[in-house]
């Protein structure tokens, strides 16, 4: 298998003369068969087998994703880590080519277009922390735990005594809220280390 776009894995077209016929024989077949078919972003194919029991508008998209891709695992049908890391960069780009084209035109067409991508990325990122062991799931709560705490200590640090700043975040200045930002990202950071060095001590 090689890759010629991200999303979409296509066969080899190197090796013997009759792999490259059997190769444009299967796309003459897929096509004719999915001719039968009105496909439109709605569209749910009756699952066979392997996808039989995953709900894809399931809103724990990240449940859903792990079952699909244990599915494209089981059958073998997966990237190396460094293909993975190539396609994210691949999916960003074609993302801000959409945004563009939405923005030039914001048609439905357009938008559907750069919501797609939009999930291409996610679906990128999440199949990288899976290939590094992490659970995208529990990965995305520490992010949202951690800009939680950044914003929370910028809104303490403006509520403080110190009125060097506004007494509120909407009223900062937007070099005020960088160095709010930056502060809280050092200050937690440091607090993290210590923590960190606390366990290791311990164990």
């Amino acid at each position: 298998m090689k890759i010629n776009n991200c999303m979409e894995y296509v066969p080899s077209m190197r090796g013997k003369h009759s792999d490259k016929t059997n190769a444009v024989k299967v796309e003459h077949d897929l096509k004719r068969y999915l001719d039968s078919f009105a496909i439109n972003k709605a569209a749910k194919i009756p699952p066979l087998n392997l996808m039989r029991g995953i709900n894809p508008n399931n809103n724990d998209v990240f449940d859903t994703f792990v079952k699909i891709d244990d599915v494209t695992r089981k059958i073998d049908f997966t990237k190396s880590a460094e293909a993975w890391n190539d396609c994210l960069l691949e999916e960003i780009e074609e993302f801000n080519v959409a945004r563009k084209e939405y923005e030039l035109d914001s048609t439905k067409q357009n938008y559907d277009h750069m919501e797609e991508e939009m999930g291409d990325i996610f679906y990128t990122a999440a199949s990288i922390a899976k290939n590094s062991e992490i659970n995208p799931k529990e990965a995305f709560k520490a992010t949202n735990r951690k800009f939680f705490n950044r914003i929370n200590l910028m809104e303490r640090i403006c509520a403080s005594a110190d009125k060097r700043t506004p007494s509120t975040l909407k009223e900062c200045e937007d070099y005020q809220k960088r160095a709010l930002w930056n502060a809280a990202k050092r200050k937690l950071y440091d607090a993290q280390a210590k923590q960190y060095q606390i366990l290791s001590e311990e164990a």
